[in-house]
């Protein structure tokens, strides 16, 4: 019976003996959290500033004059013709009219053309894209 009572007053005192962490180390630690939490914010919002900002329209003045495209035949049943389309560019601060293409017919999908729209900010281009078929 003794000794299992010492066993057991041996390892209260083992775990009272040994902290987990000293008072320096804690300190380190929060200093360091601090820092890397500091940097992971600091580059999360830069990095979603640049993301935001290359998704983002260009506005311009005025709309840009439309060229005619010859259209090459169609490559076969189930392709659609999808209209020219703009993009923006960046470097000149207007936009460049990229010719059409067939595109083959996604299953219950259809294609809704690209527009120009008005904004107070100018004029910008949103994009064509496939969108489903409500039933």
């Amino acid at each position: 019976m003794r000794k299992i009572k010492e066993f057991q007053n041996d390892d209260q005192n083992t775990i009272k003996m040994k902290p987990l962490l000293n008072a320096a180390e804690i300190c380190a630690d929060t200093k360091a959290g601090k820092n890397l939490r500091r940097f992971i914010y600091l580059t999360s919002f830069v990095g979603s500033g640049l993301f935001l900002n290359g998704c983002m329209a260009g506005y311009v003045a005025t709309t840009p004059a439309y060229v005619e495209v010859a259209r090459p035949a169609n490559p076969g049943n189930g392709y659609i013709w999808v209209n020219n389309d703009w993009a923006y560019d960046r470097q000149s601060k207007g936009y460049i009219q990229n010719n059409g293409m067939w595109q083959k017919q996604k299953p219950r999908k259809t294609y809704t053309a690209g527009h120009w729209e008005t904004s107070p900010r100018g004029n910008y281009w949103a994009k064509g894209r496939w969108q489903k078929v409500s039933r």
